[in-house]
C-alpha cells in the first residue's frame, strides 16, 4: 500500500493522492501498486525510526521482561465477535484484484469475487486445518462493529509478503480517499521502518483520516511492532495479537492514540500508552462505524500475500496478558506445513520476471543514489538540496534505472524548507526545523502538500506498463520554475530506444510566497545518477 509516509518520526504524515491528469484523490490507471498515499498509497509515517530511540526502547523492554514474573495462561470467557478456524470455507469469499476500481477514489485496484477455489490445508494449521493463499487470490470476511477496546489475533506462516502488502487488513472505506470518506484501517504488513531502514515484520500499520486533523490534514498514521528490527513468521508459524485498551491519549506528535499492546507468540513485545509516547500505537475508532471490511492476503494497492493463515479472532474487549498466552498455547502447528495441491489453468500461470541487468555507470555523474544493481532503500539517500528562489528555474538532468517492479521504484523530487546534504538522511532528526512542502514521485503521485495543491498531467495516459518499462533505463530532464507560492515542473523521460514521454506537475500554495524552498532528489529500488543542476 504504496502509499508513502512522511519522513519525520514525530510528525504525522500528510499525504495526498493525485492521479495522472487528475485534480486529486485517485490513482486509477496505475497498474502497479502504490502506497495509499504515504502516499504510497500509499503514504507514511517515518520511513526511518531513530536508531537511538529504538535501541533504548528495545533494551528497556528486554530488561522489563527479565524482571517480570512469567505470565500464566488464563481462561477466556468472552465470546469472540469473529472466529475463523478455517476448518471449512464457511463465511469466506474468494476475491482477486481488478484494474476496475469502480467508485473507489484512493485505490490502485478494485477487489472483486474470484472463481479461484479457497484452499484449505488439512491438518496443517495451528489448530486443525488452515487457510492457504497461493499469491493469486485473497479472502474476504465480515467484520462487525465494535468500540475502542478490542483484541485482534491470528496465526500466520508467510511464504511471501511484500513491503506494505497485507497479511490481514480490516477497517472501513479502506479504498477511499480521505477527501471522500473517513478512512480507517489496520494492516498487518511488512515495512522498512526499522533502524537504518531494516526490514521489520509483522507491523501493525494503521490509520484514521479524521483524527488529529488540526495537526495533519490527512489524519493519524501510527504503527506498532516488536521493536527488535527483525522479521517473524517468514516460513515459520507465528501468532500476532494486538490489544487496544480503549484509553485515548495524545502522543508526542500531537495526535491521539489508543493504548496498545503488541504480542508475538503470546509474549508482550511492546506497549504504547500515555507514559510511552513513541510514534507507535493504534489510531482511534478503527473498528467503529458501519461498513467494515475484512481482507485476508489482499488489499487495494499491494502484492497479494502467499502463505498460511489460521485461528483468526476479533474480540470486543481487551484480553489480558494471560488470555493472550492462552491463545498461543491453544496452537500446535506443524513445523513445515504442506500447501494443498492446486493445478492452475494455463491462463493463470505467471512467468517469473527476469532480473534486470546491472545498470551502466556514468563517470560524469556528480552524485549517485543506490547501486548499479538497482538497490536503493526508500528515503535512505539523497542529493544535496538546491535552492529554488522566487523567479528561478532549476534545470536538473539525471539517469534513472528502475528495477521495473513498481511505479514508485524510481527517482523522487522533494521540496523542503531546509538545504539537506548528501551525508545525512532528510529528516527532522538530522536538520533542525526541517519540514517538507511536498514530495513528488516520478509516477505522478505525491504527498505532504495541502489537499488540492498539486495537479499532474502525463503523456502516456493509461499505459503505465509502457512507462514503467521505459523507466528501467531513462534519461530524465526536469525544469522546475518558481513563481512565489507556486511551482511548475516539466519532466521529460527518454528511454533507451528513443521513446519519449512527458509529465507536468503544478504546485499551488504549498509554501508561502516568501518562504525558502530547496529541492533534492531521492528515490527507491533504483539506481540514480545526477548529471547536472543548473
Amino acid at each position: 500500500m504504496k502509499k508513502k509516509l512522511s519522513f519525520t518520526l514525530a510528525l504525522a504524515m500528510v499525504l495526498s493522492v493525485a492521479a495522472c491528469g487528475n485534480n486529486g484523490g485517485s490513482t486509477a490507471g496505475t497498474t502497479t501498486t502504490a502506497a495509499p498515499a504515504a502516499a504510497a498509497e500509499t503514504t507514511a509515517a517515518a520511513e526511518t525510526t531513530a536508531a537511538a530511540e529504538t535501541t533504548t526502547a528495545a533494551e528497556d523492554t528486554a530488561a522489563a521482561e527479565t524482571e517480570a514474573a512469567p505470565v500464566e495462561a488464563e481462561p477466556i470467557s468472552a465470546e469472540p465477535l469473529v472466529h475463523l478456524d478455517f476448518e471449512t470455507t464457511d463465511g469466506l469469499t474468494a476475491v482477486e484484484q481488478t484494474e476496475n476500481v469502480g467508485a473507489l477514489t484512493g485505490a490502485n485496484f478494485g477487489i472483486q469475487d474470484s472463481t479461484h477455489p479457497i484452499l484449505i490445508a488439512e491438518g496443517q494449521g495451528a489448530v486443525g486445518n488452515a487457510l492457504y493463499l497461493d499469491g493469486k487470490y485473497g479472502v474476504d470476511f465480515e467484520v462487525p462493529q465494535t468500540d475502542e477496546s478490542y483484541t485482534f489475533s491470528f496465526w500466520y506462516n508467510a511464504d511471501r509478503v511484500s513491503t506494505y502488502g497485507p497479511v490481514v487488513q480490516i477497517g472501513r472505506n479502506i479504498g477511499m480517499s480521505n477527501a471522500d470518506a473517513t478512512v480507517t484501517w489496520l494492516n498487518i504488513t511488512k515495512t522498512t521502518w526499522g533502524s537504518n531502514s531494516a526490514d521489520i515484520f509483522p507491523v501493525g500499520w494503521n490509520r484514521n483520516s479524521s483524527i488529529g486533523t488540526e495537526v495533519s490534514a490527512d489524519g493519524v498514521w501510527p504503527w506498532i511492532y516488536a521493536m527488535d528490527d527483525m522479521e517473524h513468521g517468514k516460513r515459520e508459524w507465528c501468532l500476532i495479537t494486538i490489544v487496544a485498551d480503549g484509553n485515548r491519549y495524545v502522543a508526542d506528535d500531537g495526535m491521539e492514540r489508543v493504548g496498545t499492546k503488541f504480542y508475538l507468540n503470546g509474549e508482550l513485545k511492546w506497549e504504547a500508552n500515555a507514559d510511552n509516547m513513541y510514534y507507535q500505537g493504534l489510531a482511534p475508532e478503527i473498528l467503529t462505524g458501519e461498513g467494515l471490511e475484512g481482507h485476508i492476503g489482499i488489499n487495494y494497492w499491494d502484492t497479494i500475500y502467499k502463505g498460511f493463515i489460521d485461528e483468526l479472532y476479533i474480540y470486543d474487549e481487551a484480553l489480558t496478558d494471560g488470555q493472550v498466552k492462552t491463545l498461543f498455547e491453544q496452537g500446535n502447528p506443524p513445523e513445515k506445513p504442506e500447501a494443498p495441491e492446486y493445478e492452475a489453468g494455463a491462463e493463470e500461470e505467471e512467468a517469473e520476471p527476469e532480473a534486470l541487468p546491472v545498470a551502466p555507470v556514468d563517470a560524469a555523474a556528480i552524485d549517485v543514489l543506490g547501486t548499479p544493481e538497482r538497490v536503493l532503500g526508500f528515503w535512505s539517500d539523497t542529493t544535496d538540496g538546491f535552492e529554488l528562489a522566487d523567479g528561478q528555474t532549476l534545470k536538473i538532468s539525471l539517469n534513472n534505472y528502475s528495477d521495473g517492479v513498481n511505479n514508485w521504484d524510481n527517482f523522487v523530487t522533494a521540496f523542503t524548507n531546509t538545504p539537506v546534504t548528501t551525508d545525512k538522511v532528510a529528516s527532522a532528526d538530522n536538520y533542525e526545523g526541517y519540514a517538507e512542502y511536498g514530495v513528488l514521485r516520478a509516477d505522478a503521485f505525491g504527498w505532504g502538500y495541502p489537499d488540492g495543491a498539486v495537479t499532474f498531467g502525463c503523456s502516456w495516459g493509461e499505459d503505465w506498463a509502457g512507462w514503467l518499462k521505459l523507466m528501467t533505463s531513462a534519461k530524465v530532464t526536469m525544469n522546475i520554475q518558481r513563481d512565489g507560492a507556486d511551482a511548475f515542473i516539466d519532466y521529460t523521460f527518454t528511454g533507451e530506444d528513443g521513446t519519449v514521454m512527458t509529465e507536468t506537475a503544478v504546485m499551488s500554495g504549498a509554501w508561502a510566497a516568501d518562504a525558502p524552498v530547496y529541492v533534492h532528489i531521492t528515490g527507491e529500488a533504483a539506481y540514480i545518477e545526477l548529471l547536472s543542476v543548473e
